[in-house]
């Protein structure tokens, strides 16, 4: 797959989780945590790292990740937003990074080939292609790539936003931009926001 190596997975691990009440990120699905098979998808793909950024219980999530070859980064403005963890890892990616992938850190469904695809959608739009993103029945979803062209618009995000109002600028004004990855069912939309989110996602791994 050309020029996997030059992206970056930045995993998004840093939340309150205020509406479920506990951090969902920690939560045990069969012999493993939220977190870890996130990490353990992401891992097995074709991107050249994965940077796990932490906020919200720092030691707990880092020991819930013990073991796997991550680069971790702390972002001590978590509480302000998603967008402030997503340039934490956006700083702290390799200079030569070509596109940053980002991976909510609740998507324990999240498959090596659904990140593979998207890398391979983005590959062969290039040049035009600037954002791949997975589609189900015309739903967007996320892990999402943006180019590093789009670097400095990434970087000024605020809030919870976090790549989307790049996103629905150019669907309106450059829809060429954006290519997307049809996907086969709706697994990786499956939110832990609530205790049933969670009894849901429970029989997802018996």
């Amino acid at each position: 797959m050309a020029d996997a190596r030059r992206v970056t997975a930045i995993l998004l691990a840093a939340g309150l989780s205020k509406r479920l009440g506990r951090n969902k990120l920690l939560l045990p699905l069969g012999d493993e945590t939220v977190i870890r098979k996130t990490a353990k998808a992401v891992l097995a793909s074709a991107v050249s790292e994965v940077i796990l950024v932490t906020g919200h219980e720092e030691a707990m999530v880092k020991e819930a990740v013990s073991g796997l070859s991550l680069r971790i980064t702390h972002n001590p403005r978590y509480a302000e937003g998603q967008s402030t963890s997503m340039i934490a890892g956006i700083e702290a990616a390799p200079e030569d990074t070509e596109a940053y992938l980002f991976v909510l850190g609740d998507q324990p469904l999240l498959k090596p080939e659904i990140v593979n695809g998207l890398i391979a959608r983005y590959e062969e739009s290039r040049p035009d292609a600037l954002i791949a993103a997975p589609t189900f029945e015309g739903r967007r979803g996320n892990p999402a790539l943006f180019a590093a062209s789009v670097r400095d618009e990434l970087l000024r995000a605020s809030g919870d936003a976090g790549g989307r109002g790049i996103i629905k600028s150019l669907e309106a004004e450059s829809p060429g931009k954006i290519v997307f990855l049809e996907l086969p069912n709706d697994d990786i939309f499956l939110d832990i926001d609530t205790e049933e989110d969670y009894e849901r996602m429970l029989r997802k791994f018996p």
